[in-house]
């Protein structure tokens, strides 16, 4: 019974960090809130400029089994008995730097949009 009871405990264990290195929905910036979907211009009025941006584009496929729309795509190709469409991205990282007292938050943007909203280690 001990070593069921033990089992349980680890697993328990296991599963809370876990969830605790998933990816934040939101970022709190003074009484406002910033989640994911918001605007690039929501987060820069909200929040103000980050203290470091990256950015840079990346190639992606988006795959369709029949034709792709012609109203968003005009070339495309064919991949097996699929089409793809190869589309840029751009992506910019915005950094908040807090200080030595608290976490850094790291926005992910693609094409304007908030994507992703994570936490890394004490700021400097």
């Amino acid at each position: 019974m001990k070593k069921l009871t033990l089992l349980g405990v680890a697993i328990c264990a296991l599963l809370g960090s876990a969830a605790a290195v998933d990816s934040a929905l939101a970022m709190r910036c003074g009484s406002r809130l910033i989640s994911e979907g918001d605007p690039r211009d929501k987060l820069a009025n909200e929040c103000g400029p980050p203290s470091n941006v990256e950015t840079w584009e990346e190639e992606r496929y988006h795959h369709y089994d029949s034709l792709p729309p012609s109203n968003q795509y005009r070339e495309f190709e064919r991949y097996g008995s699929a089409y793809r469409v190869k589309v840029l991205v751009r992506v910019e990282l915005w950094t908040y730097n807090y200080g030595p007292s608290r976490f850094m938050d790291y926005v992910r943007i693609e094409n304007g949009r908030v994507v992703r909203i994570y936490s890394g280690g004490y700021g400097y």
